[in-house]
Formats: C-alpha cells, sequence, structure tokens
C-alpha cells in the first residue's frame, strides 16, 4: 500500500476522496512477478493489506487464487475476481490455511506489539508448506538524503526531505497524478526494522526466515517454524 499509513499526515490537494482516488491510478511493479516466483505453484493466495488491489489483479492476470484482506471498505469494492474480507490483519482469524500468505507495503515497520500481532495473523493462516511473502523498508533508508523519483503508471513519486535518526525515518512522500490529481503525506520518525529486529520477530511468532529474496533485503520469505 505503499506507505500511506494511519499515522501519517495526508494532504489531500484535489479532492476528500483520496486516498482512494489515488490507489486507482497506481500500478504495480514488479512485485506480482517475484511473489508468482517465490510463492508454490498453485497455492491460493492470502493478502493482507491488499488496498484497492493494486497487486490483487495482477496476480489473477497470472493465474492465482487471492484472498483479499483489507480494513478499507471503499478499497475492497475495487478489487474484482477475488474473495474480499473486511477486517484489520491483527483480527484476522479465518479458520483455514494458505500456501501462500503475503505482508507487503512496509506494514511490518510497527511497533513491536503491532509487528508481533501482524505476524501472528500471518501464522495462524500459513499452511505447514506454506511460505510467508514479507515486505519490509531496506535497512539503509534514509542514510542517503539525496531527494529521488520513480514512476508507477501515471503517478509520479518524488520523495524528499528525507532524515534518518538512529532507527527513525522522516520523508515526504508527493504523489503526482498531474491532471488526476496529488497527494503529498509526511513519514515522521517511522521505525527501521533492522536484520536482527526481524528475525526475533519471526521466532517470537512461530516463524523462521527461509530467505532474504533481494540483495537489499528488502523482501523475505518465511515458514512455520
Amino acid at each position: 500500500m505503499l506507505g500511506l499509513l494511519p499515522s501519517a499526515t495526508l494532504d489531500r490537494v484535489r479532492d476528500p476522496g483520496a486516498p482512494v482516488d489515488l490507489y486507482r491510478l497506481l500500478e504495480a511493479a514488479d512485485e506480482p512477478e517475484l511473489i508468482d516466483r517465490e510463492i508454490p505453484d498453485n497455492a491460493e493466495i492470502l493478502e493482507l493489506g491488499a488496498g484497492s488491489g493494486r497487486i490483487t489483479h495482477p496476480l489473477i492476470a497470472l493465474g492465482r487464487r487471492v484472498v483479499a484482506v483489507d480494513f478499507n471498505p471503499e478499497m475492497l469494492e475495487l478489487i474484482e475476481g477475488a474473495e474480499t474480507v473486511l477486517s484489520r490483519i491483527e483480527d484476522l482469524d479465518l479458520g483455514r490455511t494458505f500456501g501462500g500468505v503475503l505482508l507487503m507495503s512496509t506494514l511490518i515497520n510497527a511497533p513491536d506489539e503491532m509487528r508481533f500481532a501482524m505476524l501472528q495473523a500471518v501464522r495462524r493462516h500459513l499452511a505447514p508448506n506454506g511460505v510467508a511473502l514479507i515486505e519490509r523498508y531496506d535497512p539503509e533508508i534514509g542514510n542517503d538524503p539525496r531527494p529521488t523519483e520513480r514512476h508507477l503508471g501515471a503517478v509520479t513519486i518524488r520523495v524528499s526531505e528525507i532524515s534518518r535518526v538512529g532507527q527513525l525515518i522522516y520523508q515526504t512522500i508527493d504523489y503526482d497524478a498531474g491532471t488526476h490529481g496529488h497527494w503529498q503525506i509526511r513519514i515522521e520518525g517511522r521505525h527501521v526494522v533492522s536484520d536482527d529486529e526481524m528475525l526475533a520477530s519471526l521466532a517470537a511468532a512461530h516463524l523462521r526466515l527461509l530467505r532474504w529474496i533481494d540483495p537489499a533485503r528488502r523482501w523475505l520469505a518465511a515458514t512455520i517454524a
């Protein structure tokens, strides 16, 4: 969900429907292909924090079966072709397990108690031989204060005013969709989870690391301990 979090301040430059309107415009990058590669073939996927289906829809196009979970009913209404569940991640208990569970969009970069509750939800729903994919901030985020710019479909994403104090990241993120709208958030002191913290949190939730997926260690695969 690209960092649009309850703790951030959101300035709606265009209309009060944002950020739903923003999510309508955002497209997936390379996440669907990564997920399809790492999750076992034919496994049903539980997507925690699915938003409006930015990742859900490409996964369905790849032939994957997805159950999409989000706490925002407006977001879930935008999802087509998947089973949807309205719930907070921490409260979710579907009474069934999945071959793949996704916890993306740096949701794991949260205070210890919330991080543990999310990982418990992953553990509750992960099949014995299943794989959980978890995305966090790059551990080096904020060490380089230079502004960045990238594009997701019709949206230009600019990150500026970047600083790092210990394990806390501060930055401003602008989402510029031209005539479609402009949204800005300010991240104020969000925790950057270290390798040791990540491993300890997994162990506390009775999960274990299978592998770090990318060189920056933003993505990891885990299974039941």
